[in-house]
């Protein structure tokens, strides 16, 4: 994905703006997952005065962060100027802002951030690698790496899927973006050697979700090994990727 050209994805969010809107707003009320992500970051025992948001979409994290760090200095940084416009309405003048391609963060030096956090966005990449070196890459020595996507903790399997959601009645129709999981073997094969150490923590809803719409919508059903989730038939293997630089 060049800097001159979003890609799919990006392109769909921007052809149903309208939804676009109202998905990026819905994590205002907090999430199971940005619960989990808070834990983790009171686990590990330390305090982050650079913090960096990457593919921040509406700013969410980050608002719900700025509460738990009020004195951290925040940067947010997404490639779809729709979404870091209402990131910006949400959190402010305080925060900087970078509209930026994942791949090529260009703007941003290396070794700036105490703390990175990426989220929901690796399963929805063309070259996740890639997009994991510059996190790493702007990420201060010591400094921790946070990314919640797919991952497949239980089978030595990656799947590559293409999804088009026939459910909205726009211009996003056909446009093809990546629904993708990747197994623990392969997370390991980017990372090992690369940085300090790292870990996936598996990540489980303690409620039910449920969703009545036929396209994308992440909804729970309960199964004998636990509680799974769901998402246009799809199953989401959610888990956050820790990194330690």
């Amino acid at each position: 994905m060049g800097d001159e050209q979003g890609n799919d994805y990006v392109k769909a969010l921007q052809a149903n703006s309208e939804e676009t809107k109202k998905y990026y707003a819905k994590s205002i009320v907090k999430t199971e997952q940005q619960k989990f992500l808070e834990t983790l970051l009171l686990d590990s025992g330390k305090i982050f005065k650079d913090i960096a948001d990457i593919a921040c979409g509406g700013g969410t994290l980050s608002f719900h962060l700025r509460s738990i760090y009020p004195n951290a200095r925040f940067m947010l940084s997404d490639f779809n100027e729709d979404g870091l416009k209402l990131a910006q309405e949400l959190n402010g003048p305080s925060c900087t802002y970078i509209q930026a391609n994942i791949y090529n963060l260009k703007h941003i030096p290396d070794n700036k951030y105490d703390l990175v956090c990426c989220w929901q966005t690796l399963s929805w990449l063309d070259e996740p690698e890639k997009a994991l070196q510059e996190l790493i890459r702007i990420t201060k020595p010591g400094g921790k790496i946070y990314a919640s996507s797919l991952f497949n903790l239980h089978h030595n399997v990656d799947i590559f899927a293409k999804l088009l959601d026939h459910s909205q009645s726009n211009e996003s129709v056909g446009l093809g973006f990546s629904y993708n999981t990747y197994s623990s073997k392969t997370v390991s094969k980017w990372l090992t050697n690369k940085v300090n150490k790292f870990k996936l923590h598996e990540f489980i809803p303690e409620i039910d979700f449920t969703f009545e719409g036929t396209g994308i919508g992440t909804f729970t059903v309960n199964s004998e090994k636990g509680r799974l989730q769901i998402s246009a038939g799809y199953l989401m293997n959610w888990s956050i990727l820790e990194i330690e630089k």
